[in-house]
């Protein structure tokens, strides 16, 4: 006997997805399908959003990867620059004398005081202004005493291009231009400007990265650093304002005792310095490279050019100009006579009186004879009194920018701009025949 039971199937509401026929007539599988449905499209743009999401969200971490990069950018720039403007400045530049040991004229007791000057106190509230007629040896002087200091000096020449000034100023700190800035204008400067190039000079992109540089050397050694800025004299007549600003920042950085500047120029320049309120931080009297005497010309021309016997004439000739003395030594040397040198001398000086307006129906005839007169009688005079002399004349600096006088800041006093132009003015007596000094005396010592 056999027990058995036939198990039938049971429908319920969740059995559905149980594809019988008796499911066609239940509404419960056709809810339960619609709802899958709805459920597979909701789940499609679910996905979909995402994805578009995540799309957006990848060019959306974009421009936080690109300000991050060059956020890093910046900051490891600048630091590269800061060490090695301190790295520059601890070391000084050292600019290297372009002339050979055995042609170097030796002058211990300027260099030794431009030596000082190089080396300031920790509170010193003054800059320098070094003055010196072309030719004088004031750049080579400064050249050695820059590189017998060495740290804490920085030499730059202004080029006689005043254009590439900033350049050279950047080369002398081993710079690239590339200074300190923010993100934000790292991040404008590229998008803007595709070169990289600031709207601010160069020179003053350089000069604010020394006084970055100075702070620091300042912090470390507790004295300032000292800037040399050779031939200003060219910034004058091409860019003043450049002239301007670095004497007015010399200043404010004096009385801060972050730097001190060292200016070199001639006596021209140092006429429009002193007529700004800067000067008031400026050492006075200006330090002036003068000419050599007699004894040292007559030892230069001996030791340096190996010139005995016409060394007192040459020196008669032109003075103690060392770029002069150079020349005519160097024409002796070359076989010329001595009468042929002379006349080249003659016609030198008679072209910068001719360029003063000075000759015989020129503009300045009048008022340069009376000057003339005077520095014949005493051979200095006084600043006021060159001026006086000058009365009613449109300018009477263009006598002095024509080099026919010199003005000496040390003694506040002008005279001849070399002993060419007096040799020239005895010998030709009669070109001023009217002056009471050019009388007898003067007859005699010119025949």
């Amino acid at each position: 006997m056999s027990f058995s039971k036939t198990i039938q199937p049971v429908a319920t509401p969740l059995s559905f997805h149980i594809h019988t026929f008796e499911n066609f007539d239940n509404p419960v599988y056709y809810l339960g399908v619609i709802g899958l449905r709805i459920i597979d499209i909701f789940m499609v743009l679910l996905g979909f959003f995402f994805t578009v999401l995540g799309i957006i969200g990848i060019f959306g971490t974009l421009p936080g990867f690109f300000y991050t990069g060059y956020l890093f950018y910046a900051y490891c720039r600048n630091k590269f620059n800061d060490r090695s403007l301190i790295k520059v400045i601890e070391k000084g530049t050292r600019p290297k004398v372009e002339i050979l040991d055995d042609k170097l004229f030796s002058r211990p007791i300027i260099v030794d005081y431009l030596k000082n000057i190089l080396q300031p106190d920790s509170d010193q509230s003054f800059y320098y202004v070094v003055c010196g007629e072309h030719g004088s040896g004031k750049t080579t002087l400064f050249r050695i005493a820059s590189s017998e200091v060495g740290r804490g000096v920085v030499y730059v020449d202004v080029p006689s291009r005043v254009e590439d000034f900033g350049k050279g100023f950047g080369k002398a700190l081993n710079f690239a231009f590339e200074e300190r800035i923010s993100f934000t204008q790292q991040l404008t400067r590229k998008l803007v400007d595709t070169n990289g190039n600031s709207n601010e000079p160069v020179w003053w992109r350089a000069l604010k990265a020394f006084k970055r540089g100075a702070k620091e050397y300042k912090a470390k050694y507790n004295k300032p650093a000292v800037i040399v800025c050779d031939n200003v004299s060219r910034l004058v007549h091409k860019n003043p304002e450049v002239l301007d600003i670095l004497q007015d920042d010399a200043k404010d950085n004096a009385d801060e005792h972050i730097y001190i500047a060292v200016f070199i120029c001639s006596e021209g320049a140092v006429l429009r310095m002193k007529s700004r309120s800067s000067w008031s931080r400026a050492k006075n009297p200006p330090m002036e490279i003068c000419d050599l005497s007699e004894e040292e010309s007559i030892k230069y021309m001996t030791e340096i050019h190996k010139i005995t016997e016409k060394a007192g004439e040459l020196y008669q000739l032109v003075g103690g100009r060392i770029l002069e003395l150079k020349s005519v030594a160097n024409d002796l040397s070359s076989k010329q006579f001595i009468e042929d040198i002379r006349e080249k001398i003659l016609l030198k000086a008679y072209n910068k009186l001719y360029s003063a307006k000075i000759l015989k129906n020129q503009k300045h005839h009048e008022a340069g004879k009376r000057v003339i007169d005077a520095l014949l009688r005493s051979k200095e005079i006084n600043i006021e009194e060159f001026r006086e002399l000058f009365a009613n004349e449109e300018k009477y600096d263009d006598a002095l920018e024509a080099n026919v006088f010199s003005f000496h800041p040390s003694r506040n006093t002008v005279s001849f701009q070399s002993q060419s132009i007096e040799y020239y003015i005895r010998e030709n007596y009669d070109a001023f025949a009217d002056l009471v000094s050019l009388s007898s005396n003067y007859a005699s010592t010119s025949k």
